[in-house]
């Protein structure tokens, strides 16, 4: 029998490259989660201060999931600059899909985020 690898898909969300519209952004530099693959955790890393003109909200979703809940970049502290923080996932995706972000109630107008999603990969379906 062979044993499942724990495999790691990273996204770098670069507010000079990507953007901060409210709205789901797949940063350019995301890779992709195969479907049925079981996620054990999100690691963020945060090497840009975030900045804003209101109170945003961030999401971080891969392959269907919501793998960081909803955040305020301006007040919480896992999302403080230089803040590595690991978040317990233990899902199942639905779908293939990149790391994605979801900026909602303000744009941001500044930040750098590294996103490492840490999963096996299963051939069996849900």
């Amino acid at each position: 029998m062979a044993y499942p690898k724990l495999m790691t898909a990273k996204a770098v969300y670069d507010f000079a490259v990507d953007g901060g519209a409210i709205s789901t952004i797949t940063p350019a530099r995301s890779e992709v989660i195969p479907a049925n693959s079981i996620i054990v955790d999100a690691m963020t890393c945060v090497t840009t201060a975030f900045a804003t003109g209101g109170s945003p909200t961030l999401v971080v979703k891969a392959g269907g999931l919501t793998v960081v809940a909803s955040q305020n970049p301006a007040t919480h502290a896992s999302l403080a600059d230089e803040k590595v923080t690991v978040n317990a996932v233990a899902d199942k995706t639905t779908a293939n899909g990149a790391i994605q972000l979801v900026i909602g109630t303000a744009a941001l107008t500044a930040g750098v985020i590294e996103i490492y999603v840490t999963y096996y990969q299963s051939d069996i379906s849900a």
